[in-house]
């Protein structure tokens, strides 16, 4: 009866150690699933209730825009939300409706991007729409 007993309290300690090991890992090559780049972070078994969108201005040379004016077109109630890009040229817009059409389209100086739709139908809640500015030749030529 000793013996067994003394087994137990052997593997209960061993499996102790060995959570205690995971739980302190300092290993930093190693990589944590539960990171995640970009927009918010959604459970998986959770169904998320409203959209992200996010994305970088950039100028004719692919290069990113600070400080452009990036205005986000609601379709159902005619409501206009601006951003104001950052020093990397992006721009992010939270609390997005499923069930409305959007358009997004940056302005810097006297450049504009073509509009961006980002449709109800749509069914991801993290959006990305790239915009790059033309001036008012460039566009007038691609139309």
């Amino acid at each position: 009866m000793r013996k067994r007993l003394a087994l137990l309290v052997a593997v209960g300690a061993a499996a102790t150690l060995s959570v205690a090991g995971q739980a302190t890992n300092t290993n930093p090559t190693q990589r944590n699933p539960g990171a995640v780049l970009g927009g918010p972070k959604y459970k998986k078994d959770k169904t998320p209730t409203s959209r992200y969108l996010h994305g970088t201005v950039t100028d004719d040379t692919n290069q990113p825009v600070a400080g452009a004016l990036v205005t986000l077109f609601n379709s159902k109630t005619n409501d206009k939300l601006t951003f104001i890009t950052k020093r990397d040229g992006r721009y992010h817009f939270e609390d997005l409706s499923f069930n409305v059409d959007y358009n997004v389209q940056a302005r810097y100086k006297n450049e504009t991007s073509t509009q961006r739709k980002i449709s109800q139908y749509d069914s991801r809640p993290d959006v990305v729409r790239m915009l790059e500015l033309q001036s008012p030749e460039e566009a007038k030529s691609t139309k």
